[in-house]
Parts: structure tokens; sequence; C-alpha cells
């Protein structure tokens, strides 16, 4: 597509539409048709020279973000052992913004949406390409998280167990009956572990 003619359907969208629609339907419009972006952001107007109208290219933003991350890693760090707020604090605080997110989340359908936005052949190339190493290493740093998690969850699991095993099974009804004690008794185990109700 020629600069004349995308720069045409570009104008007409935003001479017809506010800011707000106007910038969404050019997004749609960008996302699905890349000969129309192409168009208006490789346009020559000098040697050598190529306008980037209407916005960056992805490649050199890709390029971008990955030199600034290789460069941040102490300032990462830095940030994490010198935080602005108490972040806990700061979660409380949040909790009604995080309740009025979840019922929009809710009335969007965005959990179905992100589910089916998701690229499942990428996902697994990039947790695989280093053979699990970053798996390994990670559950290795928080070992220590892992082990106080564990001290809490063994003595929950041993009750479950004691009282389960208490239970008769003489009959089906009787072992159908420990089956559905043990699922309530595992709820009531995440609950209790996640400091919530157990009824």
């Amino acid at each position: 597509m020629d600069y004349e003619t995308a720069n045409l359907l570009r104008r007409r969208v935003l001479d017809e539409n506010d800011p707000l629609t106007a910038a969404s339907l050019l997004s749609d419009l960008f996302a699905n048709n890349p000969e129309v972006y192409d168009a208006l952001h490789h346009r020559e107007i000098a040697p050598g020279v190529y306008i980037s109208n209407p916005g960056p290219d992805p490649q050199q933003m890709t390029a971008r973000y990955l030199q600034g991350v290789s460069q941040a890693g102490s300032r990462y760090v830095e940030g994490m052992k010198a935080p602005r707020r108490d972040p806990v604090q700061a979660a409380i605080r949040a909790k009604g913004k995080w309740a009025n997110r979840v019922q929009e989340a809710i009335q969007n359908n965005s959990y179905e949406a992100g589910v089916r936005s998701q690229n499942y052949a990428e996902a697994v190339d990039i947790a695989t390409a280093d053979g699990g190493a970053a798996f390994t290493s990670g559950a290795t740093k928080r070992e220590g998280k892992v082990g106080r998690v564990f001290q809490r969850l063994a003595p929950e699991l041993a009750g479950v167990s004691q009282a389960i095993q208490n239970m008769p099974q003489d009959n089906d009804a009787q072992r159908e009956q420990r089956l559905l004690a043990a699922r309530r008794l595992m709820i009531q185990v995440g609950r209790r572990l996640k400091g919530g109700r157990t009824a």
C-alpha cells in the first residue's frame, strides 16, 4: 500500500471520531492491516531518513527493551532492597481497588479473553529453551520459602490423614464418605494456610 492511501484511511478515522474512539479504531486498523502501518511508518522523507509516524518500530522497541533489561540488573536489585513503600501495607490498602478490578474483569470476560490470546507453543519454547535451568534455579533460590510452607503444611496433612484413617471403610457408602471427607478437609487445609475461614 502506498503512503497516500494509508494516510487517507488514517485521516478519515481521525477526522470522524473523538480521540478515544479514533485511538481504538486506529489500533485495530494497524493491527489487522500491517500494510497500512508499514506505509505510514516507513516513509522516506530524506535519503536514509524514515519517518516514524504512526508509532515506533516493533523490532526497535524489542531491541531497546532487551538492551535495557541487560543493563538494569543492578538497579532491579537495588529497587527490591529499597522499596519506596512497604509493599505488604500498600497491597492491603489497595484491596478495594483489587476487588473492583476483579469485578470489572468478570463483567468483561477478561479471563477467557486472556486465555484465548495465549500462544501456547511460544510459552513452551520460552519455558524450555534453557533446558529447565531457570526452573531449577528458581526453586533452589526459594528453598527457605518452600521450607516454611512445608513446615506449616506437614502438620495439616498429618491431621487430615489421621482423621480419614479413623473413618470406617467397610462398604461403598463408607468409602464414599471417606473420599468426600478427604476433599472437604483438603479444602479446609488450603483455607487455613491462606489465613481464611475454615467453614
